[in-house]
This record gives structure tokens, C-alpha cells and sequence, in this order.
């Protein structure tokens, strides 16, 4: 301790450092010692000699071989799986299902061997190595201790659909449906029949093909509101609002009101506005157009009007005299009409079914002759005569609504207040009061029809739901198509051509966009389910002598009866046919239990229908009240599938009261009622009662003579 410093004040460690010169390198950097002095490289012989004495190093460590079960296991997800903290590295071959797991120590090991027992149908464990010494999978278990063991998996067969026992009446709340009533089938009326194409009468010779034999209504949902087709636009230099209401491949424009109240015709206002911005109306088709004759200020729009226009130009150009239009020269300048070449640019005009649409020509003399021919019937049609008396089938009319003047031929005419037109010019089809039919002149009717009804290529055909209407506006007017078909795919018993449209610009095909849209998709069991609010409800309009469609009866003992609007009954069928093909061909659940409350698809009687779960009981039978017509069944699971979000059709049937039952009827008066509401008939009520719970009730002016 006598040696030891008192004072530590005068210590330095880094002079100590500094003054020895054992530590000291020093490096001759003249050029010649420098490269002698420098590190030789490496012999490809020491490269490898280097590379197996790494893998050498590695192999000391405790690795298992494995062989993965499941094609979406990588490597970083077997790091995340055995855990980052008991991997040293993994060994993998480009496209091999063989991995090398090195470990850390044993005990990292052991936690790997452990989560293999729990997890086997992820991977195989097929050789594995303890600090050097290769070992079989049964002695790697024996080295397990016995606390870290973890049993092997019970492996059970797939699941097996529930027995299916008797049903449990007694511990259900909610009544069940006392007889077992076949849904009813709603066929839609045809609007054209045989006898409208009997020799000699007009449909057979503007239809000759008989193409609209086959047509069908498809926008009852969209007359009664089940769609929201009006949208406003704010306009960029006032505030007014301009109501667009899109409808059958066309713009239709409503009349709107200023801010003093007054109705103001919206296509009023525009032309208004285009006189006096300085634009003319073009002598040959009625267009407004800033080109103008020199020496006598003749509007003409370009070279196609100029050249019916041309001769009269110059034999009255400077005279004074005005120039009239030539029907004739009109016509024979207007190309021909037609299904279009193949891989031809179109456009669509018009949506007649989901698989079924109108197309023109897209090139430029034929869109230049195509809205000639629609200036044609707006310049006669404004000056055109009402009709004096009913029109007849194949009768071609002037059809005029909203801001409108189009051609239309008249398809059906049973009933004098809601006649049957297609626009001709257009493809779609629409039923209309006969105060807007005009007379339509020989000219006017025999000018030439550019839309073209084609089949899409294998999209079949099922009801328009809300999203897929949507899609069908969007695609529609100022897209263009490249048509492609085959003259052998022409289908001759509608009178299409069955075609294929590719859009140009991100070359997408249409029918395979439209087919993906209608195709529901099965959820998975783990997403929850839709309840009954998130479909739309269409309820017949409460009022006075209203036309109902009975869809179940079965509940009458309860005083409850389950309609539709009888112009809506056939929108059920057509629903159906999407609900059918989902049950049979799409979902694959065996079985599914959907919760209280809880939309799903249900077999009944062999038919997939749509369906809320009311009640759960525990007997394997649920249930279902049948929306789309008002039966309660218990269904089991098996026949149960969950509900998919793209089906969107709105709830067209409604639970109504009988209003004077205060108790619950005898055998022999629901056996009358019965017979009086049959289901499927038409039925008139005296009067529809909402009440303000959103509740329906039905009056019947016979009700008493029923009860007796």
C-alpha cells in the first residue's frame, strides 16, 4: 500500500499511451513497398475452401428440415411463426417447399418442436439435428420433457351437415305459417303477341324480323320510384339547380323553377342563350353553327350539310332568296343503317336487358348522320299534330316528353291511359298517356334507324339491381366500343347478333365488367351479416280502391296478409332467377345459421328465396320469414346460406292488417278468407291505411259478410 500514488493530480493515461511505441504501426507509403506490401487477393479455391467453413459454422447450430403444407407459407412469415428471438437464419431454395430453420440454442428448439404439435397441417417436419447429431422425429419427442409435450390434433373428418331432428314447435315465440303454401309465379304479360304480326298490319311490316315479338319491360321498378334516377347539378354561373333525370339511355331534362317561383324550361333557356351569343341555326340541320356564307350569311354546320345545301346555295346565293331543304338529296346522303362491321367503333344508345343493348355507329359520317336525322324529327316534330284518335300497333308516332321530340313506334295499346312505345332512335322501350303522341309524317318515319339491339356475350340475362342501373348510365352515350363478333353467334330466335364490346381506351371488356357486377359473391362465414334495413322497401301508396297482388295467406288466422303492388309482382320472379343461380351454383357452405335479425338465402319447397332469420331455437331450424312473400318456416341450416352484398333488389312485399279483427278467426272464417285472398289473385281493397309507426293496414267493405 506504501507504493501506491497520493497524488493523482500530475496522471495522464494518454500520454502513457502515446509514448509507447509498442502499439505504434507504421506503414511505408513509398508506391513500390505499397504494392508489394498489399494484401493478395483470394484464390477461387480459398473463395470456396471460406464458404464451406461459414456453412460449417452454421451447421454446429440445432436446425429441423421442413416441408411446407400450405403453398402461402414465405419465409418471413416462418420467421413471425416460430418467433424472431429463436431464429438464427433460414435456408430456402428458389421454388422449393423446403425450408432450413437454424435455432439459437436447444431451447429454441424445443419451442419450435412445440409449435409443430400444435399446428401440423401447416407444416412436415422431415429431419432435424441436435448440436451435431441427427435424430428421427420419435426421438426428437423423447427428448421433449414431459411438461412441454403438447398431444397430437384429434383429426376429424370435414363437417358433416347436422342431423336432422324433429322440429321444436313448442319453444318457438314467434307463430310459424299454418299451411304450407307454394310461393306463386308472376309471369309478365307480353307487350307483343302473335296476332299483332298478322298479315297485312303495320307491326308486320316495320317489324318484319318480328324482333319485338320477344322484348320485354324491364323498368316497372324504375316507374314506381324503387330507383333514385334524378341527380342535380349546380351550375357554375348561378346557384339554380338543374334537375337531369337519366331514363332509358337518354337525358331527359325537367322543368325547373327560378328563384321568384317561376317555371323556366330549362331547354328554353339554353337555346335562348345560344341566340343571342351569336351562333346561328345551320340551314340543313337545324344545329347552331358560327359558319356562314361569305356573300349571303347562309349558316351550314360542315361539309356534309354544305353538300346538301350546295347546288340551291349557288344558284340563290346573293339573290335574296332563301334556301330550302331537298328531302330527297336529305336522304340519299344519310349512310345506310344496320348491324355495324365487326370491330367497328359503336356506341350505346340504350340498355333493353341486362344482356341486351342498343348500339350506333361511332365513326364520324355516320355520328354526323345520326344527329341529323335526330335534328330531322325535333325540327318536324315541334310543328307536328296531335294524334285525333288512338294509335295502332307498328304505327310510327311523334313521341314528345319533357324537353324531348323523339320517334317512337307504338307496341301495344291495351290499355287507352298507359300506351306501349319504343324509341326507335334509341332502343328504349316506355309506356306513356297518349297526350304525347303526335302525328309523324312519311318523311320523318321512313328516315333511317342507327340503333342496333346485340346480345352480350355470355352475360346472362337477370333483373337490374340499383348498382348495375348505375354502371349502365356510366358506360352509356360518349363511351366508345369496339364491336367484335361472329356471324355464327348470331341468335336467331331474338333476331341479335350476340357480340362482345371492348371500351378503347383501357381495352376492357364490357361483358365481362357487367357479368361481374351481376354475379353475387359468398361471404365468408366470419363477416357479419346484413340486416333487413339494408335493403330498400317499395310499399303500395296508402289510399283509396288500390290493386294488390296477394304473395301469402297463411297468416290470416292472425289477421296478417302479405301483399305486393300488382304492377310490381312480376319484379319477384325476375329476382328469383339471381337467387336461384347463387343457392345452386355459387354458395358453398354446407350449412350456415344466420342470427336473429339477419338477411339470407333459404330453400323452400326446392326454390332458393331470400330470407330474414326471426328466431333461433337450438333444434337446428331457424326461423325465416320469406321476404318476397311473407311465410314464416322453420328451415334447417343446411338449407341456409348467408346473404350476399351484391343482391340489392329492393323488398317489393309489404305486412298489412285486416282492419276490424279484434280476435283471432275460427277454422271456417279463415277457410273463407282464404278463399276470398287467394294467393297469387289480384286483388282491389277498399282503401290502404298508414299509420305513423310506418305500419299498413287494409280495409274490405265486406270484411263483416266474411266473418258471418
Amino acid at each position: 500500500m506504501d507504493g501506491l500514488l497520493n497524488d493523482w493530480s500530475n496522471w495522464n493515461p494518454m500520454d502513457l499511451e502515446y509514448s509507447n511505441e509498442s502499439v505504434n504501426n507504421y506503414v511505408d507509403t513509398s508506391g513500390q513497398n505499397v504494392v508489394e506490401k498489399a494484401r493478395p487477393p483470394v484464390k477461387p479455391s480459398d473463395m470456396r475452401k471460406k464458404k464451406t467453413g461459414k456453412k460449417k459454422a452454421i451447421a454446429e447450430y440445432p436446425y429441423l428440415v421442413l416441408k411446407k403444407k400450405v403453398s402461402s407459407i414465405s419465409k418471413c412469415a416462418l420467421l413471425n411463426f416460430f418467433g424472431q428471438k429463436h431464429v438464427r437464419t433460414i435456408d430456402v431454395s428458389p421454388n422449393s417447399d423446403t425450408f432450413v430453420v437454424y435455432f439459437n440454442d436447444l431451447g429454441s428448439l424445443e419451442s419450435a418442436h412445440s409449435t409443430l404439435e400444435a399446428f401440423p397441417e401447416l407444416m412436415q417436419l422431415q429431419r432435424s439435428r441436435y448440436g451435431g447429431q441427427e435424430n428421427s422425429r420419435a426421438d426428437n419427442r423423447s427428448m421433449q420433457r414431459a411438461a412441454n409435450r403438447i398431444p397430437d390434433p384429434v383429426r376429424r373428418p370435414p363437417m358433416v351437415p347436422a342431423h336432422r331432428g324433429p322440429i321444436d314447435l313448442n319453444s318457438r315465440t314467434i307463430n310459424v305459417s299454418a299451411n304450407a303454401n307454394k310461393h306463386p309465379e308472376f309471369l309478365p304479360v307480353p307487350i307483343v303477341d302473335a296476332t299483332c304480326y298478322r298479315s297485312g298490319s303495320l307491326l308486320a311490316t316495320r317489324d318484319a324480323k318480328k324482333r319485338y315479338l320477344n322484348v320485354k319491360f324491364e323498368f316497372n321498378l324504375e316507374r314506381h320510384g324503387a330507383y333514385v334516377l334524378e341527380k342535380e347539378y349546380e351550375e357554375e354561373a348561378t346557384t339554380k339547380p338543374v334537375i337531369q333525370q337519366l331514363r332509358c339511355g337518354r337525358q331527359l331534362f325537367k322543368d325547373s323553377k327560378d328563384v321568384d317561383g317561376v317555371h323556366v324550361n330549362v331547354a328554353d333557356a339554353v337555346e335562348k342563350e345560344m341566340d343571342m351569343s351569336g351562333y346561328e341555326r345551320c340551314v340543313a340541320c337545324n344545329g347552331y353553327t358560327t359558319t356562314v356564307c361569305k356573300t349571303c350569311d347562309m349558316p351550314f354546320c360542315d361539309a356534309l350539310c354544305w353538300s346538301i345545301v350546295s347546288e340551291q346555295h349557288d344558284k340563290k346565293c346573293g339573290t335574296g332568296q332563301k334556301v330550302d331543304i331537298d328531302d330527297e338529296n336529305f336522304k340519299k346522303l344519310i349512310p345506310k343503317c344496320g348491324l355495324p362491321p365487326r370491330r367497328s367503333k359503336v356506341k350505346i344508345t340504350a340498355f333493353e336487358q341486362s344482356n341486351v343493348v342498343y348500339v350506333r355507329p361511332a365513326d364520324i359520317l355516320s355520328d354526323v348522320a345520326y344527329y341529323r336525322v335526330l335534328a330531322e324529327v325535333w325540327l318536324h316534330g315541334k310543328t307536328a299534330a296531335k294524334l285525333d284518335q288512338l294509335p295502332v300497333c307498328g304505327q310510327i308516332v311523334i313521341y314528345k316528353f319533357e324537353a324531348q321530340i323523339v320517334r317512337a313506334m307504338v307496341l301495344n295499346v291495351d290499355n287507352p291511359k298507359d300506351i306501349c312505345v319504343v324509341c326507335i332512335d334509341f332502343g328504349s322501350v316506355e309506356y306513356t298517356e297518349p297526350g304525347n303522341l303526335y302525328q309523324c309524317s312519311s318523311y320523318v318515319g321512313d328516315l333511317p334507324r342507327y340503333a342496333t339491339p346485340v346480345k352480350l356475350r355470355g352475360v346472362p340475362k337477370r333483373a337490374l339491381t340499383p348498382h348495375l342501373r348505375d354502371v349502365m348510365y356510366a358506360v352509356q352515350g360518349s363511351l366508345v366500343f369496339q364491336l367484335q363478333y361472329h356471324k355464327r353467334d348470331y341468335d336467331y330466335d331474338h333476331h341479335m347478333q350476340s357480340a362482345v364490346l371492348i371500351h378503347l381506351e383501357n381495352n376492357r371488356g364490357l361483358n365481362s365488367f357487367i357479368k361481374k357486377v351481376l354475379t353475387p359473391v359468398e361471404p365468408k362465414l366470419s363477416e357479419r351479416g346484413f340486416n333487413e334495413d339494408f335493403l330498400p322497401h317499395v310499399a303500395a301508396p296508402a289510399g283509396k280502391n288500390i290493386d294488390l297482388t296477394i304473395t301469402d295467406n297463411s297468416l290470416l288466422k292472425y289477421g296478417i296478409v302479405y301483399c305486393t303492388p300488382a304492377g310490381l309482382a312480376v319484379e319477384i320472379t325476375k329476382m328469383q332467377r339471381t337467387f336461384q343461380d347463387y343457392g345452386e351454383k355459387i354458395a358453398k357452405a354446407e350449412t350456415y345459421a344466420a342470427s336473429k335479425g339477419e338477411l339470407c338465402i333459404a330453400k323452400y319447397m326446392g326454390k332458393w328465396c331470400r330470407g330474414v332469420s326471426l328466431e333461433l331455437v337450438g333444434d337446428g331450424y331457424p326461423s325465416i320469414l320469406f321476404l318476397d312473400y311473407g311465410n314464416i318456416v322453420p328451415i334447417h341450416v343446411t338449407d341456409i346460406r348467408a346473404y350476399p352484398e351484391q343482391l340489392t333488389y329492393p323488398i317489393l312485399t309489404t305486412e298489412y292488417d285486416l282492419i276490424g279483427l279484434t280476435e283471432e278467426l275460427t277454422d271456417a272464417q279463415v277457410k273463407r278468407f282464404e278463399q276470398r285472398l287467394e294467393v297469387g289473385a289480384r286483388v282491389t281493397f277498399d282503401e290502404i291505411v298508414k299509420n305513423k309507426e310506418n305500419n299498413y293496414s287494409l280495409r274490405m267493405d265486406d270484411l263483416q259478410k266474411l266473418l258471418g
